[in-house]
């Protein structure tokens, strides 16, 4: 190999590199960093039926149909459903779908703040995978060991 081949090898496998980034970015751009940049990126905001700091979008689809698009989009940690709704739980968030005038009303909060409104849903179906008291173990007797 000559040494102008060289050049040009790395060249195109520059050009390679920089066209997967490109393709990986314009794909996160699209569908949002987080499942909340899903909904809205995807759903029709609904500010009237905002519930205190809980952000509401609407949809004419079925709650079935949007719990499998949020779902396959953006896999939850843990999910319950009940008569009430679909309650998906992310790391930092919660979605929770519910019907709403032949459609549905999606509903995005902050997870712990979510627990606290719904834990009569949710409590004992949501399992916990981070800090939540798990890694304290206290001072008392025999403390460390």
């Amino acid at each position: 190999m000559s040494t102008k081949t060289k050049p040009r090898t790395w060249f195109w496998i520059a050009g390679i590199f920089a066209a997967i980034a490109g393709i990986i970015a314009i794909t996160m751009f699209a569908r949002g960093t987080s499942v909340r940049d899903y909904v809205d990126n995807t759903y029709t905001r609904a500010a009237t039926l905002d519930q205190d700091e809980e952000i509401a979008y609407t949809t004419t689809q079925a709650p079935s149909a949007v719990t499998a698009a949020i779902v396959g989009a953006w896999k939850p940690v843990s999910q319950y459903a009940d008569a009430s709704g679909v309650y998906l739980r992310y790391n930092d968030d919660m979605v929770l779908v519910r019907p709403h005038n032949g459609g549905s009303v999606i509903r995005v909060d902050d997870v712990d703040r979510a627990y606290r409104r719904y834990h009569s849903h949710v409590s004992g179906y949501w399992g916990w995978t981070s800090g939540h008291g798990e890694s304290f173990r206290g001072r008392g007797p025999g403390a460390g060991k």
